[in-house]
């Protein structure tokens, strides 16, 4: 089998899993979060927005905005041969402002999900010296456009909600040509999925004091099964050596679906002292196995998946005046997951080792923040794939508690 990437920067680089289910899963849409191998659920600071439990937004008690930048360096490796891929794109947009005291809300725009590989496999004809060469492709992506609100009903214990609008569409291609006729056609048959429906998030967070300034922190999100309206379309083509269509024929008109999302679920528990430091674990699962596939095939089934993830910060001293470096609040983190995808009996794994950073850029605790990752997906024995992949994000928080006050006038 031989690797190939798709060229294009809409996403991150070719992913050969993205082919089943709903793609490849995005990363916690937080900077913040990612530096610190994912973690969310429990911990949070007034200086981020939390992207992860909804009922955390509460303790963003000023205006605030991010926006992210993620690229990655990856290797695709099967036991033959290695391909490396690079690709990018815009992360994440988030807004939260407060609407009381204890109220804040918040809206952003978010990857869910992408889809970009392109496997290519030769195969003898049976009984003929015709070689075939099959060629199999995705792209596309699904985001999010949310809107969520958290609340402190009392003091330390918070509860939020988030609604998202599910958007975007998937390909994919499938196409065989022999390899002994330089003027045959190429057949190719075509799926096209549409997606555009809402899915709901819980949260709730419980802040124990511990001290004046140290707390143990609990929390829990949980992301009821969903039924997404997706519309898809099938086609059968034909294609000369240039790529061109030479004919085509409507197999499945387009047809609405509902598509179930299976529910979800994570909790946390994190202990903090207030702007020097934290430290948190949290675990993860979805049901996956409830999940109805585009594509169903005899050795590649949807399991559950589990996540294990822990991590922490550090800030030496953010009221410094002296000492830039003293105020950057340093992160780091790891995780372990289980994949939805089980191949050949064996269901794909992913680790990753993370750390960054985020770089105060005035005194209203604004900042740039950086995280960088190292992970590996999967494995190359029993004739599978493995990814090695390197990953960073850029982002920028503003906050600014001017925003939305009433301005006196002498």
């Amino acid at each position: 089998m031989c690797l190939a990437a798709a060229p294009t920067l809409a996403q991150t680089g070719n992913s050969p899993y993205s082919r089943f289910a709903l793609g490849e899963l995005a990363q916690p849409p937080s900077v913040y979060s990612q530096a610190m191998g994912g973690i969310g659920v429990s911990n949070s600071t007034p200086l981020v927005i939390n992207g992860i439990n909804p009922a955390l937004l509460a303790r963003n008690r000023v205006v605030a905005f991010e926006a992210a930048f993620t690229g990655e360096h990856k290797y695709v490796s099967n036991a033959d041969v290695t391909r490396q891929h690079t690709g990018g794109n815009l992360g994440y947009l988030a807004f939260a402002f407060p609407i009381a005291k204890r109220w804040t809300a918040g809206a952003g725009l978010r990857p869910f999900s992408a889809v970009n590989y392109q496997l290519v496999r030769e195969d003898r004809l049976p009984n003929t010296p015709t070689f075939v060469q099959y060629t199999f492709r995705g792209t596309g992506s699904i985001s999010q456009a949310y809107f969520a609100s958290g609340f402190e009903v009392y003091k330390g214990l918070f509860v939020g909600a988030e609604a998202a609008f599910n958007f975007g569409g998937i390909r994919t291609e499938s196409r065989s040509r022999l390899l002994d006729t330089p003027l045959s056609y190429t057949t190719e048959l075509v799926d096209s999925y549409n997606f555009g429906d809402l899915t709901y998030k819980l949260g709730a967070a419980y802040r124990l004091p511990l001290s004046k300034d140290e707390s143990l922190n609990f929390g829990v999100t949980y992301n009821p099964a969903s039924n997404v309206r997706v519309t898809q379309f099938r086609a059968l083509q034909r294609l000369r050596s240039t790529d061109e269509v030479a004919s085509a024929d409507t197999l499945l008109p387009s047809t609405s679906q509902n598509l179930r999302i299976p529910q979800a679920a994570a909790f946390g528990i994190s202990y903090e002292k207030a702007f020097k430091y934290t430290v948190g674990v949290e675990y993860s699962y979805q049901n996956w196995s409830e999940f109805a596939s585009f594509e169903q095939t005899t050795n590649t089934r949807l399991t559950n998946t589990y996540k294990l993830a822990a991590g922490g910060e550090i800030i030496p001293n953010i009221q410094s005046v002296n000492n830039y470096f003293a105020r950057v609040a340093y992160r780091a983190g790891a995780y372990y997951a289980l994949q939805p995808v089980a191949v050949n009996g064996k269901q794909i794994d992913e680790f990753g080792i993370n750390f960054g950073l985020s770089l105060p850029v005035n005194r209203n605790f604004s900042s740039v923040n950086l995280s960088f990752a190292y992970g590996r997906r999967g494995t190359t024995e029993n004739g599978l794939i493995r990814e090695n992949f390197f990953r960073f994000n850029l982002g920028l928080t503003v906050n600014d508690p001017l925003w939305f006050q009433k301005r006196k006038i002498n």
